[in-house]
């Protein structure tokens, strides 16, 4: 069974419905069940979570998490605890204010990913895109009871 999905458009200039494939990186219209994909450019690259800093090793760690977390779909992340959202408003201070800063204050959660122990990556999310924000290396960017 063909899974992929088909938008119709009108095309203005001949005044027909075009159907067209939506990109394979979208994923099913079940985010549950899509795989994910990643944006860089949002990455914010000053401030106290810089993704900007990272040594050789932690950018090699980054690099294969995220080259791992990419084979699994987003229900089967939040089955290993890997991936979770976090409302805004529990964020530490100096990462509301940081989102104020970036102008990103819009935002009513963001995404963490746990690398290891208690090194996270926090992203922005459209549909199964992940833009990734901060590299949070212990922790601190989430107010812990």
């Amino acid at each position: 069974m063909n899974s992929s999905k088909k938008v119709k458009r009108l095309n203005s200039a001949t005044s027909t419905i075009v159907t067209k494939e939506l990109p394979h990186y979208l994923g099913p219209t079940n985010l549950e069940n899509t795989h994910l994909a990643w944006r860089f450019s949002s990455a914010d690259l000053g401030g106290p979570y810089s993704c900007a800093d990272l040594s050789h090793d932690k950018f090699k760690q980054l690099w294969d998490r995220l080259r791992a977390f990419e084979t699994k779909n987003v229900s089967e992340l939040r089955q290993t605890g890997s991936f979770h959202d976090i409302p805004v408003f529990r964020l530490e201070k100096d990462a509301q204010n940081r989102l104020n800063e970036l102008k990103l204050d819009d935002l009513d959660e963001v995404f963490s990913f746990r690398m290891d122990g208690t090194c996270r990556l926090i992203c922005m999310k459209y549909l199964n895109i992940f833009s990734i924000l901060w590299w949070d290396d212990n922790h601190l960017v989430v107010f812990c009871k």
